[in-house]
């Protein structure tokens, strides 16, 4: 029992410096003061830089959403009332995979109706309708959306606000 004792109060202690040491910092990469247009558009100035450095060929489209095209696809591409198979994988600049199409289903892909880019009841951002009209099916590339066409000012429970988006999205199959 006496050793019990002595390994809560050092449990008890230990959890009582990791609070008060925590509670020092400064501010983080987490605060939302840190996200703002400015800091958006540096980053997103730094990622190009690095991308063009390394040999990456960085088209735009009309509307303003970068991409790396990928494997070209056969058939028509994507429009809106497909119902769209595909693989994706969701990134921040930094290469932290947020989300994936493998986190959702066993097969590893996502099924979905294509809405228009326009269309109010589209379920996914702006910059992920306006990007898959570019593809076919088995056709893939990275896209990457400014807060502007994705989760905006106000961000969303595990995106913060003002940050730009990378999504390698491959089209399995339209219907």
């Amino acid at each position: 029992m006496k050793n019990w004792n002595t390994f809560f109060k050092v449990a008890v202690f230990a959890l009582f410096v990791v609070v008060a040491a925590s509670g020092c910092k400064k501010s983080s990469n987490l605060d939302p003061v840190f996200y703002t247009p400015e800091h958006e558009a540096s980053i997103t100035k730094e990622w190009l830089d690095s991308m063009v450095a390394n040999g990456f060929n960085i088209d735009t489209t009309s509307t303003g959403i970068l991409y790396i095209a990928g494997k070209v696809g056969t058939g028509p591409t994507v429009k809106a009332g497909d119902v769209v198979t595909v693989k994706y994988k969701g990134k921040f600049l930094d290469g932290t995979v947020f989300d994936a199409s493998e986190y959702h289903s066993e097969a590893g892909t996502m099924t979905y109706v294509h809405k228009a880019p326009t269309d109010a009841t589209k379920t996914l951002i702006q910059g992920w309708e306006e990007g898959i009209e570019m593809l076919s099916k088995g056709g893939s590339a990275a896209f990457l959306i400014p807060s502007a066409k994705g989760y905006g000012s106000s961000g969303n429970s595990t995106i913060p606000p003002y940050t730009p988006l990378i999504f390698v999205i491959e089209v399995v199959d339209i219907k």
